[in-house]
């Protein structure tokens, strides 16, 4: 990751904005399909490690109360998924949506718009702790036409479990000196952590497809 992308920098550049520019990054993540590589989960980490000011005490965000910033992260998780749910559900009727949702890639529209019936809310609350799946999942749903009234609640759910859990769990190690010392190493463990379902989702379906036996013609 590059240094200006790094939470420690972010925070650290932002100064009296850290909030509101942390905020944005995390509203931007989710509501933008081109945020996808945004540091958020350990963003947010850092900004409630950082309110517990037992590091960076300088910092601004020192003695900020972690209730408001677990509001603030929380609503701008919500509207982010909102926008990317409003921008596949209008997407859909554009011109270049219509021309790509055809042949093979219709096909796959079905399959998710089956998935997402039948696994949405589940999908859509999972998929907010999952780096570049919160990103993209809330553009797919609005693309399959998913119900906005079942979305809403899930979006809501998700949102509100992440934006707690994160800086509060940021904000109670924050205060343990040994791991107040090594935000680096903990911020990485973080993004580790975060996509490791991805790395053994995509093992398991390598190991599957390489175990699965060929079929030749003369079967």
């Amino acid at each position: 990751m590059p240094s200006y992308l790094s939470p420690e920098f972010i925070i650290a550049s932002a100064g009296p904005w850290a909030l509101v520019v942390s905020s944005l990054i995390v509203f931007a993540e989710s509501g933008l399909l081109i945020g996808f590589f945004l540091p958020g989960d350990s963003l947010v980490f850092l900004l409630g490690m950082v309110s517990a000011a037992t590091t960076m005490s300088d910092s601004p965000l020192a003695h900020t109360p972690i209730w408001l910033i677990c509001i603030i992260v929380a609503v701008c998780a919500f509207i982010g998924d909102q926008l990317g749910y409003e921008l596949g559900k209008r997407g859909r009727d554009t011109r270049l949506m219509r021309s790509w949702s055809t042949g093979r890639n219709g096909r796959r529209l079905d399959r998710a718009r089956r998935f997402f019936d039948d696994y949405g809310a589940k999908a859509i609350i999972l998929a907010r702790f999952i780096p570049i799946l919160r990103t993209f999942v809330p553009f797919a749903v609005g693309l399959t036409l998913y119900s906005h009234r079942k979305f809403l609640p899930a979006n809501a759910i998700g949102a509100i479990l992440w934006g707690t859990t994160m800086p509060i769990t940021g904000y109670l190690l924050g205060r343990v000196p040994f791991i107040a010392s090594h935000v680096d190493a903990l911020c990485l463990l973080i993004v580790f952590v975060s996509i490791l379902p991805l790395i053994i989702k995509g093992a398991v379906a390598c190991f599957s497809t390489r175990g699965a036996p060929e079929i030749t013609d003369s079967e």
